[in-house]
C-alpha cells in the first residue's frame, strides 16, 4: 500500500511541469495532453481497485475485448514512437557544428515589438555565435502574427543590431508563417545571395530535430545550435514536439 502511494510524488511533481506554464500563458496541445495523462496516472494510483474493476467490466462482452487491445496497441506503439523521437531528438541536440556557416534563427514570439523570453534565449544563443564567427552572416526569420506590432524577422534583426552585430551581416526574412516557411523562405535568400545550402540552425533544443527535417525538405544541409530553454517548460514543449513530428513523419503534414 504504501509503496503504491509512493508513485504519487513523481506524478504530482510531473503534474505541475505541465500545469506551470499555463501561469504563464503559455498553453498548447503539449501541457494539455501532459494533464490528462497525469491525471490518469494519479487516478489508477489512488483508486487502483476502482481502475480493475472498470477494465474487467469493459472486458467482458466482445466488443470491449477487442477496443481494449486496440487501446493498448495504440499506446505501445505511442510510447513506441515518443521514445524513437525523444532519442533523435537527443542526438540532434548533441550534435555540434564542425564549421561556421550561415545562422538561421527560427522565429517566435514576439510581444508588441520586443521578442519573448524564449525569442531572447534564440537570440542571445545567435549573438555568441556570431562574435565567435564575425565572417557569419544571419537570416532571421517569422512573419508578423496576432499581437505582434512587427514581422518576428525584423524585430530580431533590430535586437541583434541593438547588441552589437553589425546590420550588413543581418538579413530580415519577414513573410513567414511557420518553421516550414522560416526554413523555406531562409533557403529562398541563401539561393539569392549565393550562400549556399550549409546552414546552422539556432533554436530551442526540443525543436531542433523537427527543424533539421524541414531543412532538410528546403534543400538545405543543416547542423545545430541550441538556445537555453527554461526547465519548467521543457515537458510541455517536449511532449508538443512529438505531437508535431507524428504530424510530419506518419500523417505527412508540415
Amino acid at each position: 500500500m504504501k509503496l503504491r502511494y509512493l508513485l504519487l510524488l513523481p506524478e504530482l511533481v510531473l503534474l505541475f511541469f505541465f500545469v506551470f506554464p499555463i501561469w504563464k500563458r503559455i498553453c498548447n496541445p503539449g501541457n494539455l495532453a501532459g494533464i490528462l495523462v497525469c491525471l490518469f496516472l494519479l487516478f489508477v494510483t489512488i483508486f487502483p481497485r476502482k481502475f480493475a474493476h472498470i477494465v474487467q467490466r469493459c472486458w467482458e462482452p466482445l466488443g470491449g475485448k477487442i477496443g481494449l487491445s486496440a487501446v493498448g496497441i495504440l499506446l505501445a506503439a505511442g510510447l513506441t514512437f515518443s521514445a524513437v523521437m525523444s532519442v533523435q531528438m537527443v542526438r540532434t541536440i548533441c550534435t555540434k557544428p564542425t564549421a561556421p556557416e550561415t545562422v538561421v534563427v527560427l522565429g517566435c514570439k514576439v510581444r508588441g515589438t520586443r521578442p519573448s523570453r524564449m525569442l531572447i534565449r534564440r537570440l542571445e544563443a545567435a549573438q555568441a555565435y556570431l562574435e565567435e564567427n564575425p565572417d557569419v552572416l544571419c537570416i532571421t526569420t517569422g512573419g508578423q502574427g496576432a499581437g505582434e506590432d512587427v514581422p518576428e524577422g525584423q524585430a530580431m534583426r533590430d535586437w541583434l543590431i541593438g547588441h552589437g552585430i553589425a546590420a550588413e551581416r543581418i538579413i530580415a526574412e519577414d513573410t513567414s508563417k511557420d518553421t516550414q516557411e522560416n526554413l523555406e523562405h531562409a533557403a529562398a535568400i541563401l539561393q539569392e545571395q549565393g550562400l549556399g545550402e550549409q546552414v546552422v540552425i539556432i533554436t530551442d533544443g526540443f525543436h531542433q530535430y523537427r527543424a533539421s527535417l524541414l531543412a532538410k525538405r528546403a534543400g538545405l544541409q543543416s547542423e545545430s545550435v541550441c538556445a537555453k530553454t527554461n526547465p519548467l517548460y521543457v515537458p510541455t514543449y517536449w511532449v508538443r514536439e512529438w505531437m508535431a513530428l507524428f504530424q510530419l513523419l506518419v500523417l505527412g503534414h508540415g
